[in-house]
């Protein structure tokens, strides 16, 4: 079973493959609270899972807030 932080960490590596967030960055508190949340609601597995079926649009997401 993987732990919240565990998960956190691969998330947040797919949905930066670009280097778009900036660590205390608007797009990167923005994504970290709703990915935290996410876990909370969900567990650490469905949602790095989740992720990986979503990154498209979750990217382009992103990319929206960091313009």
């Amino acid at each position: 079973m993987m732990d919240k932080s565990k998960a956190m960490i691969k998330i947040m590596t797919i949905l930066n493959e670009d280097g778009l967030m900036i660590p205390g960055g608007r797009a990167h508190a923005v994504v970290t609270e709703y990915m935290n949340f996410k876990i909370d609601r969900v567990g650490p597995e469905e949602a790095l899972e989740d992720v990986r079926q979503s990154k498209d649009h979750l990217v382009a997401q992103i990319q929206l807030m960091a313009v």
